[in-house]
């Protein structure tokens, strides 16, 4: 008797930890289905390694007389179909080529994200842990559940969840009925219909097309401002240097009198003499 707060690993570590090829398929794995660690990725292999061993036994008994064996090969085989792992009509060697895969697209999680109720695997793992997911009314929070034919059809949201409403931010923009949630909200009472916001919009529309009465104006009178001719900037540039040319020779004639009179003060004081 082992004690129940430890029990006992429920799959089967690799034998050699450190092996690049295999570390880098499980990684593959995980980013492909939202796994959490490597430690679903070998639950799924010993899940499948049960099988195959059943398998293999039976396949070494076929040739005896033992009813038993075609017995439990059958049961495997129906079990196996049940659970949606292999096709009707297969045998025992396709038993033994199954692969990893075949077990991880059949839990909770993936069939979730291609039913259309979540937008990505992380998110339908975090749904299906926070108890937003059910099948037939009952709630499941194991992500790694392995989901029957007959239960496939039944996966929703539980009746508590917000999630029902097609308007919630959380749900994928394709609805899995196929519709957009955009075109399924109704309005709420009291609140125009969608009509109204097209005719906003042509008005909108015909004010950029008309232009108001003050850009007319403003047009007008940039179009009644004439040119500047080069002939007028010519005679305007000449009369500014004939007028700084009088305004040097001013300056001249004020000093050349007070010359004069100085010229006439000296013959006069050499006359007194």
């Amino acid at each position: 008797m082992g004690s129940p707060k430890f029990p006992k690993k429920k799959y089967n570590t690799p034998l050699h930890p450190w092996k690049e090829n295999r570390i880098e398929s499980e990684r593959e794995l995980i980013k492909k289905y939202g796994l959490k660690n490597h430690k679903e990725v070998w639950k799924a292999k010993t899940y499948l390694e049960r099988y195959r061993h059943q398998a293999r036994e039976l396949l070494a008994k076929i040739g005896g007389k033992d009813p038993q064996v075609k017995k439990e090969s059958e049961q495997l085989l129906l079990h196996l179909t049940r659970m949606g792992i292999l096709p009707a009509g297969s045998s025992l060697d396709d038993v033994l080529a199954l692969e990893t895969e075949s077990i991880l697209s059949r839990r909770l999680q993936t069939l979730v994200f291609l039913k259309g109720f979540s937008s990505t695997t992380n998110q339908s793992r975090q749904l299906i842990n926070h108890g937003h997911i059910a099948i037939v009314d009952r709630k499941i929070t194991i992500p790694s559940y392995i989901v029957s034919k007959d239960e496939e059809n039944d996966i929703n949201y539980t009746n508590r969840s917000p999630l029902t409403e097609l308007s919630h931010p959380a749900r994928p923009k394709t609805d899995v009925t196929g519709y957009k949630t955009e075109e399924i909200v109704k309005p709420k009472e009291g609140e125009p219909e969608p009509e109204v916001k097209k005719e906003k919009t042509e008005k909108k529309e015909d004010k950029t097309t008309e232009p108001t009465k003050e850009k007319k104006e403003k047009t007008e009178t940039k179009e009644e401002k004439p040119k500047d001719n080069p002939a007028v900037k010519k005679e305007t540039i000449e009369q500014t240097k004939k007028s700084e040319d009088t305004d040097k020779e001013k300056p001249e004639e004020e000093k050349s009198p007070p010359d004069k009179k100085q010229a006439e003060l000296k013959d006069e004081k050499k006359e007194d003499k």
